[in-house]
């Protein structure tokens, strides 16, 4: 999906790693591809999504929440999201995977997965 993001920061060791804001979340992120050399502080527009590089193993949750919690320095993520279809939504942001429907026993209902990392292109600033 597209969102419009603040970036925050860059990793000092990693090139492809940024901190982006996304209204009430700030998330780290790997680059796939910009145009345009980054700055922090700006406002882009970017397309943001789920990538998994392991096998998706989303379970049933029993906190009717959404959750986003980085796993310490790494581009890993926790995620507890309402599945609808195939679509995860946490909040404001909303992730729309057709590999969500393999998933459809769970829609309707909140979920727990661990995703490998976020992934965005750049594709205006602001």
């Amino acid at each position: 999906m597209k969102y419009y993001a603040k970036l925050i920061a860059f990793d000092p060791y990693i090139e492809e790693q940024a901190t982006f804001a996304f209204g009430q979340y700030q998330l780290c992120c790997f680059i796939n591809s910009s145009p345009w050399a980054l700055n922090t502080g700006n406002i882009y527009l970017l397309e943001l999504g789920l990538c998994f590089i392991n096998k998706i193993k989303p379970e049933l949750s029993k906190d009717k929440c959404f959750i986003i919690k980085q796993q310490q320095d790494t581009f890993t993520h926790h995620i507890n999201g309402y599945l609808f279809e195939n679509k995860l939504i946490l909040s404001n942001l909303v992730f729309q995977d057709d590999l969500f429907y393999d998933f459809s026993y769970l829609s309707g209902d909140f979920i727990k997965c661990n995703i490998d990392r976020f992934s965005v292109d750049i594709l205006d600033k602001q």
